[in-house]
């Protein structure tokens, strides 16, 4: 008897060992995970494309450049002083100016100075600080041993790239490409305000071109049944969705500044864009910008930019426009193709510029960024949440390529599918449909109806808004955040398909034709900029401004004009109807009543 309970005590005292020992080896487990901050952004949905086959370690002594990109500190912080200035009428509008915004959310220079060193440690080149993106060089064996990663190189053996589920570039592959296969993680006093970072894999640009333009010059050249055998003016379109009557009110856009997100690595002619105002008689006060960062102009001269200036400044006579252009700019090499310096244009924008309204006509899919760089999309958003912080409007182009891209027009290939676009599906962002003009012979509107190919859809990323769930719009969704926000004229003429030409455009010092979304975007940032200040993220306020004149504010409720112009035809090919629709989302506007009911919603007439 003794003996078994000897022999138990033994038992006992063995389990009682065991148990501590583990206890001691998971607290050292849980010690050292507690110093190392894991970059999630880093390890998409995808960070080796599904059914890719190992080859073999990249080469430790090949050189690599990496891009740090860093985080809010506190956006928690940021996103109850976001709601408080858009919900509450306590605070509501407050706007914070960028030197505010960078105190209270920017990274300090200590820790990014600290994080430089820890990195500079590890046998990494500082290349240059543009912004939240800190730039680097090294081997990688340098980089696999700061980020305690490896990085592979892989076969794709298909041909075509598929992204949740679904397909999203044709005839792409097989390709080879490299990437990690861990999660890149630093030591969280250094790591914790790291968002993310690019570079570490090949994917792009060597693989595909993410960055899209709703228009391209080219198109211009199409089969002549595609060309309108009349020209539809910006006068006659100012009249007819009643600007004139805006201008005579005094909305003119005077004190407004309309800032333009350039196509990174182009240039433009300015002189055709003065051209363009002459040739229609636009008595333009406002004054015109471009700024450049840096000198890589391989993209050629701008079509796309030349028809937003063009457009937004004939429409806006007295704000002021700026182009803004990043060239290379950001840490000299290509990372991510050039996101980098599209990133950059924005974050010039809101800290620099600071302006009353932001017009984009170049995008990225919004899919293809969370299977692959949800980091790059997160910094995107974080400048969008600067933005609305500053009271800014940010209006992007829907897209041409039908309902979630699937429908491209029939003389364009458009090469992405299965998505809407980014940072059009941002919540902060005002997503901007397509109507289309059926003239006369001489170039009066006859009729409006949806475009054919405006872009619209569901995101994989946000959940509905709060303004889409208590929206005043009939028929707006409401389980994941949808877009269009508003449409306005992407394509118009006589006697021609609704994908076709009638839109005048100066370029390279001749008149062309044009169609797209990328019209709609600056004509309708210029109708924002008429009300001379800021209005910051408009979705909050056009959802809650009814078809019949009723506004919901957080001010109270008022009785403004009757803004909206349901859409009712058009397909894309979801028809277009009464209430909130794929094609133009709650629909276009009257330029003057909208100006005024926006106005009235924020409590400034």
């Amino acid at each position: 008897m003794e003996s078994e309970n000897v022999m138990l005590k033994r038992l006992l005292m063995l389990l009682l060992i065991l148990v501590l020992s583990t206890t001691t080896f998971l607290a050292t487990i849980a010690q050292s995970q507690e110093q190392y901050y894991y970059i999630q952004t880093s390890s998409p949905q995808y960070s080796i494309v599904p059914g890719s086959e190992f080859v073999e370690p990249l080469n430790t002594s090949q050189p690599l450049y990496i891009a740090v990109l860093l985080n809010f500190t506190s956006l928690p912080s940021l996103q109850l002083y976001l709601n408080e200035t858009y919900l509450q009428a306590s605070h509501f509008h407050k706007w914070l100016t960028p030197s505010q915004f960078r105190e209270y959310y920017y990274p300090s220079k200590s820790y990014v100075n600290s994080l430089i060193s820890y990195l500079k440690s590890y046998n990494l080149e500082f290349l240059g600080n543009y912004g939240l993106i800190l730039v680097f060089n090294g081997t990688v064996g340098s980089v696999e041993n700061a980020f305690h990663t490896y990085i592979n190189v892989y076969y794709y053996p298909f041909k075509n790239l598929y992204w949740f589920g679904l397909l999203g570039i044709k005839d792409i592959g097989p390709f080879y490409y490299y990437s990690n296969n861990v999660t890149p993680s630093l030591p969280y006093n250094v790591g914790k305000y790291v968002l993310g970072v690019v570079g570490i894999d090949s994917l792009d640009p060597k693989v595909v071109n993410v960055i899209k333009q709703a228009w391209h010059l080219d198109m211009v050249k199409a089969q002549s049944g595609l060309v309108s055998k009349a020209i539809i003016s910006p006068i006659t379109i100012g009249k007819y969705f009643n600007f004139t009557m805006a201008y005579e009110h005094g909305y003119n856009g005077n004190g407004s500044n309309i800032a333009i997100e350039g196509v990174p690595e182009s240039f433009i002619n300015v002189s055709d864009i003065y051209l363009f105002w002459q040739l229609y008689g636009i008595p333009r006060t406002g004054h015109l910008n471009v700024i450049y960062f840096g000198n890589v102009t391989t993209g050629g001269q701008s079509g796309e930019n030349e028809l937003d200036a063009e457009w937004s400044g004939a429409f806006a006579p007295a704000a002021n426009v700026t182009i803004a252009f990043s060239n290379g700019y950001v840490g000299g090499p290509q990372l991510v193709g050039n996101l980098l310096n599209y990133y950059y244009e924005y974050y010039y924008m809101v800290n620099y510029i600071n302006p009353n309204v932001i017009s984009i006509s170049v995008t990225v899919p919004e899919s293809f960024l969370a299977a692959y760089y949800p980091a790059m999309l997160y910094m995107i958003h974080n400048i969008m949440m600067q933005a609305a912080a500053q009271g800014i409007s940010v209006l992007a182009a829907s897209g041409d390529w039908g309902f979630e891209s699937d429908h491209p027009p029939p003389n364009f290939h458009i090469g992405t599918y299965n998505t809407i676009w980014y940072p059009e599906s941002d919540p902060y962002v005002t997503s901007v449909g397509g109507v289309f003009l059926n003239a006369s012979p001489n170039g009066s509107i006859v009729e409006i109806s949806g475009w054919d190919y405006s872009t619209g859809g569901n995101s994989v990323v946000y959940p509905a808004q709060s303004y889409e769930i208590t929206s005043l719009i009939p028929f707006t969704p409401t389980v994941v955040r949808t877009y269009p926000d508003i449409a306005f004229v992407s394509a118009g003429g006589y006697n021609i398909p609704e994908f076709g030409f009638g839109l005048p455009l100066v370029f390279n010092g001749q008149l062309f034709v044009w169609y797209g979304t990328s019209g709609a975007a600056p004509m309708t940032a210029a109708m924002v900029s008429l009300a001379g200040t800021r209005l910051g993220a408009l979705n909050f306020a056009l959802y809650h401004i009814s078809y019949q004149g009723i506004i919901e504010s957080p001010l109270g409720n008022f009785v403004g004009k009757v803004a909206w112009i349901p859409i009712t035809s058009g397909n894309n090919p979801f028809p277009a109807h009464y209430g909130w629709n794929y094609v133009t989302g709650p629909g276009t506007y009257d330029a003057y009543a909208m100006v005024y009911d926006l106005l009235l919603y924020s409590g400034l007439i």
